[in-house]
């Protein structure tokens, strides 16, 4: 039954990494798509734990949906790899830079503004 929670909600994650990747305006060479899938990955995920840890009121089988299944499908750190790659290959090193930092900086500030949203509930 668990491998069917995680397929159900991998799907929505799948979908929701797919639009935005292919729907959102592109800003030139730069992986927009990623960017934003992994930060709201990062806020998500990082909410659903704490949620735990603090009221532990979520179902188990839910967690693992959103988390592993929907999370899991929509963040991707193969894609982030493979974007910084392809714009060090392109010569845009200062894209790559700042692709780097702001993927690492705006992970951890995702991560960090889900746990305060549930240590505000609390």
């Amino acid at each position: 039954m668990n491998v069917l929670v995680v397929a159900f909600f991998a799907f929505f994650g799948g979908m929701a990494r797919y639009f935005l990747a292919s729907e959102l305006p592109s800003w030139g060479i730069f992986p927009l798509g990623t960017l934003l899938a992994n930060f709201i990955g990062c806020f998500i995920f990082s909410f659903l734990v704490k949620q735990i840890m603090t009221k532990r009121q979520l179902n188990g089988r839910l967690i693992l949906g959103m988390g592993t299944g929907f999370c899991g499908a929509l963040t991707t750190f193969s894609s982030f790899a493979l974007d910084t790659v392809q714009l060090l290959q392109k010569q845009a090193y200062g894209l790559a830079a700042g692709y780097l930092v702001l993927s690492i900086c705006g992970g951890l500030f995702f991560v960090w503004l889900g746990e305060a949203l549930v240590r505000k509930q609390v």
